[in-house]
């Protein structure tokens, strides 16, 4: 959901190109990428990892599979594999972006380049802000995600754990 959510605010017209599905069709069937998840809900801290996995590649779209595990409350459970459909075009009106730039960032252990985007998005009445760090050596690009929701709110944070790009 993250993912989807941090692609589709490169989105500044109708319809455009998804700057994920190109990092995804940079690569391989089989390459993969594994994320940690950090957040705080209602006082409580939910933590997980996900695993994304290239499935198929299409003109139209890459199919992804997720799968991973979530710790809350002292319990962990598990993410059932779900497949996700990446499209190279989206719809525009998702997210408006406010900055970007280059910057070199942490990224399990080792210094990458990146390119990030800071965006607003609009989900109902609902408003947030973020931040992403593009990397082409991962698969899908995402180096490091932050959203931000409610003022005073502590941010979601996405960040690679390992990949293997083939």
């Amino acid at each position: 959901m993250m993912l989807l959510l941090a692609t589709s605010m490169f989105l500044a017209q109708d319809v455009v190109d998804n700057p994920q599905y190109k990092y995804w069709t940079s690569c391989k069937v089989g390459s993969w990428a594994k994320m940690k998840m950090d957040m705080e809900q209602g006082g409580q801290k939910i933590e997980g990892e996900m695993t994304y996995k290239l499935l198929e590649i299409k003109d139209e779209m890459v199919v992804v599979e997720v799968t991973g595990k979530s710790k809350f409350g002292g319990q962990e459970y598990p993410i059932p594999p779900q497949k996700q459909e990446i499209k190279a075009k989206e719809s525009a009106d998702k997210v408006k972006i406010q900055k970007e730039g280059d910057e070199e960032i942490e990224v399990a252990g080792k210094k990458m380049k990146c390119h990030w985007y800071e965006f607003l998005s609009k989900s109902g009445e609902k408003e947030a802000k973020g931040k992403v760090w593009l990397a082409t050596e991962i698969p899908g690009g995402m180096a490091r995600f932050e959203m931000f929701g409610a003022e005073g709110a502590k941010p979601v944070v996405m960040s690679s754990l390992e990949w293997k790009k083939e």
